[in-house]
């Protein structure tokens, strides 16, 4: 699969700090790839290199084969900054098709232009609504609109979901499933069931250096593990007793008060493996509230960092 980001010993530094440093990396071209880690890891400043909003240090990147600023990446790779803002007292449509303009349509092109992304996030009723008067939900999907203007092969989305209730969320998730194998897309999140939902790889900074880059499913068990969501948190008397079945390889417990266990299992021990798990913790008087398969993006956060 090609690349469309190249990444090269990139260092971006600010007197003796460094934002990142000697990072190497290449996200491949139409999937959609995570950027994730702590604040303060790096990922700001690794999406500002990739757009040329700032200039490396020392390094190199390459953007769908040219360098960050080349001219002709002009019109073919867009980004959401977090916390982007609309003009007030101008209609969304008119502001959406300004942006339009500026990336070179035609006026009467710009017009039809903003129709079709707000169409794409389901938004044309409110076009003519001025920004004020919009919802925060409507408001990031009209942002998320303007990063789709001119059908860009390249889509960099900064907390697209942040601050969303789970209604919205799951809109904006949509929106973005139906760009899937159309652009190249780069979620950075802090909502880590967003980027399971949404991702085939994850990039993960931390202290401005790489920390990982794999399939998802490289990262996170998805084959022979159980995370169980409890009613209560586990005691050590518990998980001790859950660990002695002997089809069952270890349990990890989330952080006190996270009321969460994961089970390491071993798949051919044993048939029908929830039902199983489930009787066991009935046996221990453990009330489950949801199972998942495999371990969770934030269980594999939790422990290394």
């Amino acid at each position: 699969m090609s690349s469309a980001i190249s990444v090269n010993n990139l260092s971006k530094q600010y007197g003796q700090q460094y934002a990142l440093k000697d990072v190497t990396l290449e996200v491949k071209a139409n999937i959609t790839t995570g950027l994730i880690g702590p604040n303060g890891a790096g990922k700001t400043t690794l999406m500002s290199l990739i757009c040329d909003f700032i200039h490396p240090t020392t390094g190199q990147v390459r953007v769908l084969g040219h360098p960050a600023n080349d001219v002709a990446l002009k019109g073919r790779v867009s980004i959401l900054p977090q916390d982007a803002r609309f003009l007030k007292s101008l209609s969304i449509k008119k502001q959406l098709a300004m942006l339009a303009e500026l990336q070179g349509f035609a006026p009467a092109e710009a017009h039809q232009e903003s129709l079709r992304v707000l169409d794409l996030v389901d938004l044309r009723p409110a076009q003519n609504k001025l920004p004020e008067h919009l919802s925060h939900g409507m408001l990031k999907r009209c942002a998320i609109a303007q990063a789709l203007i001119g059908e860009p092969e390249l889509i960099m989305l900064d907390e697209p979901t942040a601050g969303l209730d789970p209604s919205t969320t799951d809109s904006i998730k949509a929106v973005i499933k139906n760009l899937q194998n159309q652009a190249t897309i780069i979620i950075s999140s802090h909502n880590l069931s967003v980027i399971e939902d949404l991702c085939q790889e994850v990039i993960i900074l931390h202290q401005g250096q790489l920390h990982a880059h794999h399939a998802l499913d490289q990262i996170v068990v998805k084959q022979e593990a159980l995370t169980v969501k409890l009613a209560d948190h586990p005691t050590a008397e518990q998980v001790a007793a859950i660990g002695q079945i002997d089809w069952i390889k270890s349990v990890k417990t989330g952080k006190p008060g996270s009321c969460l266990m994961v089970i390491y299992y071993d798949p051919d021990a044993t048939e029908d493996v929830e039902i199983n798990l489930l009787m066991a913790l009935k046996q221990q008087g453990m009330t489950y509230r949801e199972f998942t398969k495999g371990e969770r993006l934030q269980e594999y956060m939790t422990d290394h960092f």
